[in-house]
């Protein structure tokens, strides 16, 4: 274990050039489709090793009140379907956005009533 707790194979350290001794940046390299390190400052470039391929881990952590938020916000998103075939079963407005989930029982959609808010789901 590290100091910070994480595991020690987890860590991710910087590559230095042995040249100039500047930094190496990740690219890809398109002619062998692989991970390479290069330096801007010189022509050093190094094939990366298979415990380099991962260059950065982000680690999110949500609390409920986030997620809350999140599905509050799900009507003024644009970027989701909406559909006028369905009533709200709390006011019988005719606009609803919507969005689905799949599992091994079936397809769930999720519906957020434009008008109200009024939020339910069906199962397809």
């Amino acid at each position: 274990m590290d100091i910070d707790g994480a595991p020690a194979r987890a860590r991710r350290s910087l590559k230095f050039c042995p040249e100039s001794n500047d930094l190496l940046y990740p690219r890809e390299n398109r002619a062998t489709r692989r991970l390479e390190f290069y330096c801007r400052n010189c022509s050093h470039v190094e094939e990366a090793e298979p415990e380099d391929y991962c260059v950065h881990v982000a680690r999110i952590k949500h609390d409920a009140k986030e997620q809350t938020i999140v599905l509050q916000d799900v009507r003024a998103d644009p970027t989701l379907p909406r559909t006028k075939d369905v009533a709200c079963p709390a006011c019988g407005h005719q606009e609803a956005v919507f969005f689905s989930q799949s599992s091994e029982v079936g397809m769930t959609l999720y519906f957020n009533c434009c008008a109200c808010g009024h939020r339910w789901r069906e199962q397809v």
